[in-house]
């Protein structure tokens, strides 16, 4: 009921579901600032010599919809959290409760920091937090899913929330990415 709910706010009565969302990220940044200061020391721990685990940016929404944009449509089946056009992302990027994390590829061949992961949790005042993620089509297979999970259950333990993944039980490789961290 209240899925429901919540969908038709967001479809029919805009203004309604942005003052909500508004509210809902000010009252979650005031509610865990401490722990949201901690949260690139905590990315930091993931990065390797080939990746680069940080914070989305509002100047990444460029980026952001360069890599939605370089997906193939297959990759979407599962995976429609929001908008991924620049100013849908760029409106995310503001809010608190909304954190977006990147990976970038540091390899020769991406001298330019290639997104080669995106991981988010949309998190609520009352300290529960979604985890969505995709990783770049081409670069799958490589652990890249794995360590972002990783990477989102200890940013949610920081920050102090508890944290859910939805999985479509269609969803083979999102499944297999999420499960073998939960068996470590």
């Amino acid at each position: 009921m209240l899925y429901k709910l919540a969908h038709f706010l967001r479809d029919h009565c805009g203004w309604i579901w942005n003052l909500a969302e508004g509210m809902n990220s000010l009252a979650f940044g005031i509610r865990c600032a401490k722990g949201l200061k901690s949260v690139p020391e905590v990315l930091r721990q993931y990065d390797t010599e080939t990746l680069r685990f940080h914070e989305a940016r509002v100047e990444d929404a460029e980026a952001l919809a360069g890599f939605f944009a370089r997906q193939p449509e297959e990759d979407y089946k599962f995976f429609r959290p929001h908008g991924f056009d620049v100013d849908s992302l760029r409106s995310l990027l503001k809010r608190t409760s909304f954190m977006m994390f990147v990976v970038e590829s540091l390899t020769e061949e991406s001298r330019d920091k290639r997104i080669v992961g995106y991981f988010f949790l949309r998190s609520f005042v009352h300290r529960q937090s979604y985890l969505g993620k995709m990783v770049d089509h081409n670069s799958q297979g490589q652990g890249i899913g794995k360590l972002m999970c990783k990477a989102a259950m200890d940013v949610a333990l920081t920050v102090g929330v508890r944290m859910f993944e939805s999985i479509n039980r269609r969803n083979p490789a999102s499944m297999r990415s999420t499960g073998s961290v939960l068996r470590q």
